[in-house]
C-alpha cells in the first residue's frame, strides 16, 4: 500500500450516537483491521500526565465545563474544547504511527472537532483522513440511545451520568454541528451513514 492509498476514517460525536457500532461495521465491511477508540487513549494519558498540568484530562467531554463554572453554553463548549485539546496529542501520535505504518484504520470517539481534524490532516498528508460527525436528530432519540446503551452495560459498570447530562450532551452536539459545517465535515446519523456506505 502506498501512502496516498492510506485511509483513516474518523467517526466522532457525543456519547451514544452510534460511533462504536458504526466503526466496527465499517472496519468489518472494508476489511480494516484497526479500530482505535479515543477513550482508551485518554485513559493511558491519565497515567502519565499530572492532573495539575492538564486539569481537563481528568474530566470527560460532558463534565469539563465544571472547571469553568456553571453549565452555561459558553462553559460547556469551553470545557469540551479543553478536554478535546487535552486528548489531541495522544490522537495525533496514534494517527502519525498509523500513517507511517501505512495501515488503514477507523478512529472513533468524542475527542474531535474541526481544528483537531484539520491539524491531523495537515500533519499527515500521506493519509486520506475522512471525518464524519455522527448525531441524533432529536433529543428523544439520544435519550433512547442512552437508555439502550446503559441497559446493555454489565452490572457494576461506572455510571457515565449520560441521562442526567442530556442537556449538556445536546449543547455539545449543537456546537459540533455548527463547527462541522464551518469545516465542511459531513453530519449524519449513524443510520444515514451506514446506509450511505451500504454496510
Amino acid at each position: 500500500m502506498t501512502g496516498r492509498d492510506l485511509k483513516l476514517h474518523i467517526l466522532y460525536g457525543v456519547p451514544c450516537v452510534g460511533k462504536s457500532t458504526t466503526a466496527i461495521a465499517l472496519a468489518h465491511g472494508a476489511g480494516i483491521r484497526t479500530v482505535v477508540q479515543t477513550d482508551y487513549l485518554r485513559e493511558v494519558q491519565r497515567l502519565y500526565v499530572a492532573q495539575d498540568d492538564v486539569p481537563a484530562l481528568r474530566k470527560v467531554t460532558h463534565s469539563a465545563w465544571e472547571l469553568y463554572g456553571p453549565p452555561t453554553r459558553h462553559n460547556i463548549v469551553r470545557g469540551f474544547v479543553a478536554h478535546v485539546e487535552a486528548v489531541a496529542p495522544a490522537v495525533g501520535t496514534v494517527v502519525a504511527k498509523l500513517t507511517s505504518d501505512g495501515l488503514d484504520a477507523v478512529i472513533e470517539g468524542a475527542h474531535f472537532y474541526g481544528p483537531v481534524i484539520r491539524d491531523l490532516q495537515q500533519a499527515n498528508r500521506g493519509a486520506n483522513i475522512r471525518a464524519t460527525l455522527l448525531v441524533t436528530r432529536t433529543a428523544n432519540e439520544l435519550r433512547c440511545r442512552i437508555t439502550r446503551k446503559l441497559d446493555a452495560r454489565a452490572d457494576g459498570a461506572v455510571d457515565k451520568l449520560w441521562r442526567t447530562r442530556l442537556p449538556i450532551l445536546l449543547a455539545i452536539q449543537r456546537f459540533l454541528i455548527a463547527d462541522a459545517r464551518t469545516y465542511g465535515i459531513p453530519v449524519r446519523t449513524a443510520y444515514e451513514w451506514r446506509d450511505r456506505v451500504a454496510l
